[in-house]
């Protein structure tokens, strides 16, 4: 039996711990330029605009931007609960080592469901072969195509209508553009957040980053810094943040670990990490959502409700709540403010925020 062996980010990268490596990635160091890049993907990745697969066209259209399969290959799109792409693999069907890989990227990136392209010389055998296996680990394959390189076409194996790939080819104009944005977002995904030790480094890159800030002059900082340290953890993570009275962060910490669908929250252990310091006026906490998608649910309500009227009894404030997705970052305190304390000072914040934000987006709407 052949054994799969796991790259290690560290020794990847010529390192021997976390702290050397964030030293080479803050002093932008020529031998981590990969990590770099990516940990700016991951940041940009709170503009992504990409929609969710709600029709055979809507898959085509997706898929067209990437080489389609061999003979002895197949493409996997792995999917959010809202069907938004996540991640895409391309593997051989006949390689179980490969289809390892692609399950384990698959589930890093939160995927729930996917979609699988063929090609047609593969048996339908082979393919109900390829559904069940996904199947056997939870992952709802939701339709498959096949891509007949004769007809150049592409077939729903629901709807059985084949559409040409001309009328879905992307224009000359968005080509270069395509190609971009698939080497970005796959190949490059494909490789560092697979690796041994990723989610240690990312957890501890947001704590560096986050401790010394301020959660008013730096709110967008600590939230694109969440998004890199926990938008790839496959399990819900919940921690704290906290703050002194002017708002500068002085600690982060993880307090609980929970299942890819729930967290569990200790109120005692919550309780008990306020207590710790005598400096804490403020707090945020943040939890990530291993499905992609960061609206709360109705656990997640009564958890912060919860810890709103604990942080109070002890003279604390709770600042926010922040939900780490795929694309960006919830902020109970931006979108259902009751849940969290009032402070006038942080709701100016969100508030201008968002100001700022539909004003460029009308900016850019009359420029197109």
């Amino acid at each position: 039996m052949a054994v799969i062996q796991m790259n290690n980010l560290y020794e990847h990268f010529g390192c021997t711990s976390k702290e050397e490596l964030y030293q080479k990635v803050t002093k932008d160091d020529d031998s981590v330029r990969s990590l770099v890049d990516f940990i700016d993907f991951s940041k940009g990745q709170m503009s992504s605009k990409e929609a969710g697969i709600s029709s055979p066209q809507d898959f085509i259209e997706f898929v067209m931007k990437n080489k389609m399969p061999d003979k002895d290959e197949m493409v996997s799109v792995f999917c959010s609960t809202k069907n938004e792409p996540l991640h895409l693999s391309r593997y051989k069907h006949h390689d179980q080592d490969d289809l390892k890989r692609v399950l384990k990227e698959g589930l890093h990136a939160g995927g729930v469901s996917m979609f699988n392209l063929s090609n047609s010389s593969t048996s339908t055998g082979k393919e109900a072969e390829m559904t069940n296996y996904f199947k056997t680990f939870g992952i709802d394959v939701i339709d498959g195509f096949i891509y007949n390189e004769f007809s150049d076409t592409i077939t729903s194996s629901k709807e059985m209508i084949p559409y040409s790939r001309d009328k879905y080819a992307p224009s000359v104009n968005n080509v270069a553009e395509s190609e971009s944005h698939t080497k970005t977002a796959y190949n490059l995904q494909n490789g560092i957040n697979t690796y041994q030790g990723f989610d240690e480094f990312t957890s501890f890159f947001a704590n560096q980053e986050i401790v010394g800030s301020h959660m008013l002059k730096d709110n967008a900082k600590v939230k694109k810094s969440l998004k890199v340290g926990y938008q790839y953890d496959w399990q819900e993570s919940f921690g704290v943040i906290a703050c002194d009275a002017d708002g500068k962060v002085l600690a982060v910490k993880e307090l609980f670990k929970g299942s890819p669908n729930a967290s569990i929250v200790d109120k005692k252990v919550f309780t008990k990490e306020l207590l710790s310091r005598e400096d804490v006026s403020k707090v945020a906490v943040f939890h990530n959502h291993p499905s992609g998608i960061p609206e709360p649910s109705a656990e997640d309500k009564n958890v912060t409700r919860d810890l709103k009227r604990i942080s109070e009894k002890l003279d604390v404030q709770l600042l926010d709540h922040f939900i780490v997705g795929k694309k960006n970052v919830y902020s109970f305190a931006k979108d259902i403010p009751e849940y969290v304390s009032s402070n006038e000072d942080y709701r100016k914040l969100i508030e201008k925020q968002a100001k700022t934000k539909d004003s460029k987006q009308h900016a850019f709407e009359i420029e197109m």
